[in-house]
């Protein structure tokens, strides 16, 4: 087994009984714990970024363990493209319908963006851009942004005030991906459903978690990012379980 060993702590990710489409037939179960990653199973973003609008570059490194949580740091470890290093870990398999749900502690700061969510699109070789979001932007750590995407146009995109500092505290987070709808939960609490009739994700996509700085073209929505010292984002655990697709 294929493990990547710059980790300190015990960290676990579970995806119960998966189903959907993959370029590996989908596991029943799995568990991955440090001191190593199952790379058949997960990818860790490393030596590139997703585009002009970042101002950071994936760097490994930056994925460790603390506490025996994960944790995504945005540091000034500059690679060959970015002056800054910053942390994303995406799921092998492809998963559909179902529920996803993770345990997490955001970044704070202007320009911050911290992210759990499913994505394909044409970079996986799937013309289709689908996605399922939620959003933490660190210029406002009581809010948090939850977006849908169909064929690459906006379903749906709502902003959720949130009683409490999404930085400073660990709060679970969840969504229900159904054919017809999708439901968006804080803590068990369902803050957010896709109005009927809109048009939803159908395809098999990753599951990602991230935390990334934006670059003066995410300005207007991120706000400016200026790097002061390195900041942390933490998932305790993330699950995804399936439903029957008729339901």
């Amino acid at each position: 087994m294929r493990t990547f060993t710059n980790c300190l702590a015990v960290f676990l990710f579970v995806i119960m009984a998966t189903q959907g489409v993959s370029a590996k037939a989908a596991p029943l179960s799995f568990f991955s714990t440090y001191p190593g990653f199952d790379l058949e199973r997960w990818h860790l973003s490393d030596g590139w970024t997703n585009g002009d609008h970042q101002s950071c570059e994936w760097k490994a490194e930056d994925l460790s363990a603390v506490n025996g949580n994960l944790q995504l740091r945005l540091s000034d470890s500059s690679g060959k493209l970015r002056p800054y290093g910053c942390a994303e870990i995406k799921s092998n398999a492809r998963t559909r319908y179902g529920r996803y749900e993770a345990r997490m502690r955001t970044a704070a700061g202007s320009g911050l963006n911290t992210a759990f969510f499913t994505y394909i699109g044409p970079p996986m070789g799937v013309p289709s851009h689908d996605e399922i979001d939620f959003e933490f932007l660190g210029k406002n750590t009581h809010a948090v942004e939850i977006t849908c995407w169909k064929d690459g146009e906006k379903c749906d995109s709502v902003v959720i005030s949130l009683e409490y500092d999404a930085s400073t505290e660990f709060h679970d987070y969840a969504f229900e991906w159904t054919p017809t709808a999708i439901r968006w939960y804080i803590d068990n609490h369902l803050v957010h459903e896709t109005p009927a009739g809109l048009p939803m994700p159908e395809n098999a996509s990753h599951i990602f978690l991230s935390l990334w700085s934006g670059s003066a073209i995410e300005d207007s929505w991120m706000g400016h990012f200026v790097y002061q010292k390195p900041v942390t984002a933490e998932v305790v655990w993330v699950k995804y379980t399936p439903i029957k697709e008729g339901l």
